[in-house]
C-alpha cells in the first residue's frame, strides 16, 4: 500500500450529486494505483447508512441534517458541527493525506493539518464560490475570499479544473498547484461513433446535471419552446436532480411541452453513455455571470467523450476550444435568438452534426484524455506524501 488517504466531502455522497463523479472518479485513480481511501461525508439527509461501500470505495458518513442553497447563516451551524463531529474522528485516525474537496471543508483540513501535522491537499471544484448567493449576502465574500487564499497558502497543495483557477492561486503565492480535468472515466466514453445514431429522424437536444434558479434553464426552455414550433421532430432530454426551492417552477416551465419534452430525474454517474446516446446534441447554456464565467462544465468533457455536438454559451474559454475544433456552436445565452438559430442549424445540417460529431470525441481522445490526467494525478499525490514525510 503505497499510502492511506481520506477524502471529506460536505456532501452526503451519492452516485447522483454534482461533486460525485470527481471525487468517485479520483478515489479508484489512486485505487488502481495502491492506495487505501476512505471518504468521509456527511449525511445530510439523516436517512443514510453510516458506513458502507459505494461501487468499491469506502464511506463514513457523519449525520448533520441540513438543506441546500439556504444562505450562510442557515448553513453555518450544521458546517460548524460537521467540523467538529470530523475532527474528532479525524484526529483517532490513521492516515497519511487528506483531501478537502471544496472550501467549504478546508478550515477543517487546516485544523487537521495543525492538530495531526498530516499534508493536507485542497481540491477546489469551483472558480468563484458563492458567486450564486443573493445580493443581500455578497458583503461576505471579500472575507471568504481572503480565508480561501490564507487557507490555501498554508495547506500543502491545491488541485484545480482549469487554468483559470491555476494562475488564481499561483497569484495568490499557492507553490503546489496542479490541473486535474474533469474528465470522464474511461467505461463512461465511446470509443467510436454509434452508425445508427445518424440515421434517426427525430433530433434530440439534451441537458443533464443539477436543474437549479439562475443557470441557463430558462433560456434553453424559451430556446426549445420557440425552435419546436417550426420543427416538430425535435425532441428534450433533461436528466438531474431539481433542487427543491426550484421545484415549482421547474414544472411550470416544461408543463406546455410535456409531449416533446422527456424528465428523467436524478440519474447515477453509470447511465451517462445511455443518456448521451440518445442526445444528438448538448445544450450547455450558462449565464455569464460572476458563477458561471470562469466554469469549465463537467458536462462539456461528457458530451464531448461520448461524441455529442454541444451549444454552449462562452464561459471558462471554452468558445475557442469549440471553434477551434469544430465541435459545436457557441451562442449568447443573452439573446434567445442565438439559440434558436444555432438549434435550428444543426436540425436542418445532419452532415454538419455528423462532423461536429467526430470531432468532439477526436477532441475527448486527444486533448483531454483521462489516462495522462491519471498519471498527473498520481504523480501529485506522491509529490504531497513526500512532502508529508520530510516535515
Amino acid at each position: 500500500m503505497k499510502g492511506r488517504v481520506v477524502k471529506v466531502v460536505y456532501q452526503t455522497y451519492l452516485p447522483y450529486q454534482g461533486r460525485y463523479p470527481r471525487i468517485s472518479g479520483q478515489a479508484k485513480i489512486l485505487q488502481e494505483n495502491g492506495f487505501e481511501v476512505v471518504i468521509l461525508a456527511c449525511d445530510r439527509e439523516g436517512t443514510h447508512p453510516p458506513q458502507e461501500v459505494v461501487e468499491g470505495i469506502p464511506v463514513q458518513r457523519i449525520p448533520v441534517q441540513t438543506g441546500e442553497m439556504r444562505g450562510p447563516l442557515r448553513q453555518l451551524f450544521p458546517l460548524l458541527l460537521f467540523w467538529i463531529r470530523a475532527l474528532k474522528m479525524l484526529r483517532t485516525w490513521q492516515f497519511d493525506l487528506l483531501h478537502c474537496h471544496n472550501l467549504d471543508v478546508l478550515p477543517l483540513g487546516y485544523l487537521v493539518k495543525l492538530c495531526t501535522g498530516r499534508p493536507v491537499l485542497f481540491d477546489a471544484h469551483e472558480p468563484d464560490y458563492y458567486a450564486l448567493w443573493p445580493e443581500r449576502w455578497r458583503f461576505l465574500l471579500s472575507f471568504l475570499y481572503a480565508l480561501e487564499r490564507t487557507l490555501a497558502r498554508r495547506v500543502d497543495g491545491v488541485s484545480v479544473t482549469n487554468e483559470y483557477q491555476v494562475q488564481k492561486y499561483r497569484k495568490a503565492g499557492v507553490r503546489h498547484v496542479e490541473l486535474i480535468g474533469n474528465y470522464p472515466l474511461p467505461h463512461l466514453r465511446l470509443s467510436e461513433l454509434p452508425v445508427e445514431k445518424f440515421a434517426r429522424e427525430t433530433v434530440t437536444f439534451g441537458r443533464l446535471g443539477t436543474i437549479y434558479p439562475a443557470a441557463g434553464f430558462e433560456e434553453t426552455i424559451a430556446a426549445f419552446r420557440q425552435i419546436s414550433l417550426s420543427y416538430p421532430q425535435v425532441r428534450l432530454l433533461l436528466a438531474g436532480r431539481v433542487v427543491e426551492n426550484y421545484q415549482q417552477t421547474f414544472f411550470q416551465l416544461i408543463q406546455s411541452l410535456q409531449d416533446r419534452v422527456e424528465f428523467i430525474g436524478a440519474y447515477p454517474a453509470e447511465k451517462m453513455p445511455e443518456l448521451y446516446h440518445r442526445m444528438d446534441v448538448s445544450l450547455l447554456v450558462y449565464p455569464r455571470s460572476p458563477w458561471f464565467r470562469h466554469i469549465t462544465p463537467r458536462k462539456f468533457f461528457d458530451s464531448l467523450a461520448n461524441g455529442v455536438p454541444v451549444i454552449m454559451t462562452d464561459i471558462g474559454g471554452l468558445g475557442k476550444c469549440i471553434q477551434a475544433h469544430n465541435c459545436g456552436l457557441v451562442v449568447n445565452e443573452e439573446e434567445i435568438e442565438s439559440i434558436v438559430q444555432a438549434m435550428r442549424r444543426l436540425i436542418e445540417d445532419k452532415g454538419l452534426r455528423k462532423t461536429m460529431a467526430h470531432n468532439a470525441l477526436h477532441l475527448a481522445q486527444t486533448e483531454f484524455d483521462w489516462q495522462a490526467m491519471a498519471r498527473r494525478y498520481v504523480t501529485f499525490q506522491h509529490r504531497l506524501l513526500a512532502q508529508g514525510r520530510k516535515a
